[in-house]
This record gives structure tokens, C-alpha cells and sequence, in this order.
């Protein structure tokens, strides 16, 4: 049986690789709210520099605590 510790590595490793394979920034925020940190944001956006690819578009998005919910 794995372990918490085990299962948290390999998942940031993965997390980690597929950041590193998009060449994408990850920034984690606040849903700009007035009334404080609701509800968190992460910010994913990958450039056509950081991608190494001219050619592509400016890509960002944002992936919120809902987005798994069923």
C-alpha cells in the first residue's frame, strides 16, 4: 500500500512534468472578490516564447474548485 508521502510525490512529479511540458506557469490567487480568499484560483498560462513555439497562441486559463464537481 502506498503511503500519503508516496502518493503526494508522484503526484507533484506528474503535476511537475506536465508544467514542464507545456512550458506553463502556474499562479494560484484569490476569485477577486471584495470579501477576501473564497474561493481559489489557479492561473495557468503558457506563452508562445515559453512554449518554444512561435507559432502558437497566447493561451491562459483558469481552473477553479468546481471545475471537478459532478
Amino acid at each position: 500500500m502506498k503511503t500519503a508521502k508516496q502518493i503526494e510525490k508522484e503526484f507533484r512529479d506528474d503535476f511537475a512534468s506536465l508544467l514542464k511540458k507545456y512550458h506553463a506557469e502556474l499562479e494560484v490567487t484569490d476569485d477577486g472578490m471584495s470579501y477576501g480568499m473564497h474561493a481559489g484560483v489557479a492561473r495557468i498560462t503558457i506563452t508562445p516564447e515559453n512554449y518554444d513555439n512561435p507559432t502558437c497562441e497566447f493561451c491562459e486559463f483558469c481552473l477553479t474548485n468546481t471545475d471537478w464537481r459532478d
